[in-house]
Order: C-alpha cells, then sequence, then structure tokens
C-alpha cells in the first residue's frame, strides 16, 4: 500500500457512514408522515360518520382527535357528508399537503 493511499478506508467509511445515517434519517420522515397521514384518515372517517348521524358532540370528539396542525373540513355534496383532514408534510423550507378524505351518506 502506497503512503499517499493510507486513510482512504477511513473515508470511504466515513461517507458510507453518513449516507446509511441520511437514508435512516429520510426514511424515518416518511414512515412518519405516513403515521400521520393514517391518524388523519381515521379522523375524516369519524367526522363524516358523526356528521351523517347529526352527532355535533361526536363531531367536536373526533375533530379534537385531529394530529397538531390539521385542518378539517366538513362539506355536504349530493346528501353525501365529505370530509377531508388535511396535514402539511415539511422538510426545510418545503412542504407537501397530505390529506384524508371520507364520504359517508347523511342518514335520515
Amino acid at each position: 500500500m502506497d503512503r499517499s493511499e493510507r486513510g482512504m478506508v477511513t473515508v470511504e467509511l466515513a461517507f458510507a457512514a453518513l449516507l446509511l445515517a441520511v437514508s435512516l434519517a429520510f426514511a424515518i420522515m416518511v414512515g412518519g408522515a405516513a403515521f400521520v397521514l393514517g391518524q388523519c384518515q381515521v379522523v375524516a372517517n369519524e367526522v363524516a360518520r358523526q356528521a351523517a348521524r347529526g352527532d355535533a358532540a361526536g363531531i367536536a370528539r373526533a375533530t379534537a382527535d385531529a394530529p397538531a396542525g390539521a385542518v378539517v373540513e366538513r362539506r355536504i355534496e349530493g346528501g353525501a357528508v365529505v370530509v377531508e383532514v388535511t396535514w402539511r408534510f415539511v422538510v426545510g423550507d418545503t412542504s407537501w399537503p397530505l390529506v384524508a378524505r371520507a364520504q359517508v351518506l347523511e342518514e335520515t
């Protein structure tokens, strides 16, 4: 081994460790976003069911379960209650909206 090549394995190992750490951090962020989107879907389903029944207290309880920063929107479309729960996935200066939607026919 030439003296000029000494330490190359250390540098390569450092770059590999850095790449692994960045990949792991990205995977954790995406997994967290998927978990929050699942929470948003559960809230959208529950709010839609309670709104279809006309249960104002149930709507309030279900809306309170929304993740922090989520926006719950409710509307009536053609005899059905439509609920959208939107949460913004933020990475640095960039953000993406994650939207969960539920639709339930109104009960009479």
